[in-house]
């Protein structure tokens, strides 16, 4: 589940995007692959089930995209 706290964003989806405004929230099926894409600051909140998988737990290309800190 996404909730846009503050400003905007899009989540991708195979077949097309939803766009939330501040206040909106998405719940997204299990197995429905999704891609945030934000242009500008956001804070949102994600709420996921444990094990649910993502560039960050597969060894994804976002690896070499995050920083260092940002992992410990």
């Amino acid at each position: 589940m996404f909730y846009c706290i503050e400003g905007e964003f899009d989540i991708e989806f195979d077949d097309g995007l939803t766009h939330l405004y501040e206040g909106d929230f998405i719940i997204i099926p299990k197995g429905v692959r999704h891609r945030p894409d934000c242009k500008g600051l956001v804070k949102c909140l994600l709420i996921e089930i444990d094990g649910t998988l993502h560039e960050s737990n597969t060894g994804g290309p976002i690896l070499s995209k995050v920083k260092p800190s940002f992992l410990s």
